[in-house]
């Protein structure tokens, strides 16, 4: 390896985690090489960004890297994205959550169409679900209702409960601290199912069933069956530079500790009356578990970059 040769890198980072995935990735790329690593805001997915060279990787989900590379599922283009290829994933267990507010009286998706009430809702995502069952975020605010984009944390949450716009809570089940959910979950916001043959519809579209456990959070009194969106992967081009892939796949596997730590998130809760002198420090992380076995592409949704899988073959982690 010739350290004089300066190599680049550019990342495609939406959130904040992205970003501290990005510097601890880069910390343990740069020990290996020569290299000039940027980081460059993207929208959510990034996928046109990644296609046009504008960046060289992006933290992808599993489901939308499947779909796009065979070109079948509802996240495919028009062709499959023949050339996307992969360095790693990275554990988040995840899923979408639909909670109502009690004074709805809603307990089924099958009760929205049905009505069509006006309902305030507090996020979004997820959409498929809703189209299974006949109607989108549009007809919520064609009967008069709104869909409103939110931080899912519970400041955020009880500002939108004081001001009666939080009929519904809907979206990324691990979007931002998790501090949202047991909030409403708490004041008898009830969780909706997932229909099993609307479940199954939905798998015949390449998409997966996660249940989540009762108890997991308050509200969730039994177990929930809903739509599993678990999963970071390092997504990357497969012209992208067999050496800058085979030692990113390098520093993912020998620096996980520092991956992990930076996931960490430092937050404080001031309770709901805000203000000392109850601050309380919490800790939070977008990983749900350790960083193992990164190189299964059941969990990438794409082929490795020959590069990344030539460092796990040597590695003894993958049989030639």
């Amino acid at each position: 390896m010739d350290k004089e040769q300066i190599k680049e890198i550019k990342f495609g980072t939406s959130w904040s985690t992205q970003f501290r995935f990005t510097q601890a990735i880069g910390r343990g790329l740069n020990e290996y090489l020569n290299i000039k690593a940027s980081a460059h805001v993207l929208g959510p997915g990034g996928f046109s960004e990644l296609a046009n060279g504008t960046v060289d990787v992006i933290f992808s989900k599993w489901v939308v890297n499947e779909h796009r590379y065979t070109g079948q599922g509802i996240y495919s283009g028009s062709k499959p994205d023949e050339w996307l290829r992969t360095i790693a994933w990275l554990p988040q267990e995840d899923r979408f959550l639909f909670a109502m507010a009690p004074h709805t009286g809603i307990t089924s998706f099958e009760e929205i169409v049905e009505k069509k009430p006006v309902l305030h809702i507090a996020g979004s995502g997820g959409e498929v679900v809703l189209n299974e069952y006949g109607f989108s975020y549009a007809d919520i605010e064609k009967w008069g209702g709104s869909v409103r984009r939110v931080e899912h944390t519970a400041a955020e949450v009880s500002r939108r409960f004081a001001e009666n716009k939080l009929d519904g809570l809907w979206g990324d089940g691990s979007a931002y601290d998790f501090s949202a959910w047991p909030w409403v979950g708490l004041r008898g916001y009830r969780f909706l199912a997932v229909d099993e043959l609307i479940m199954q519809k939905l798998e015949s579209k390449g998409l997966r069933r996660q249940i989540t456990p009762s108890g997991f959070i308050p509200g969730i009194d039994r177990n929930l069956l809903a739509l599993d969106d678990s999963h970071i992967v390092v997504t990357c081009r497969s012209d992208l530079d067999q050496e800058i892939a085979y030692y990113l796949a390098k520093a993912i596997d020998e620096k996980k500790r520092d991956i992990e730590l930076t996931s960490v998130q430092l937050d404080y809760d001031h309770g709901e009356g805000g203000g000392l002198p109850m601050t309380k420090t919490k800790y939070w992380s977008s990983l749900t578990g350790r960083i193992d076995k990164q190189w299964d592409e059941f969990y990438t949704g794409a082929p490795l970059h020959h590069g990344a899988k030539s460092y796990y073959q040597e590695s003894g982690y993958l049989v030639s």
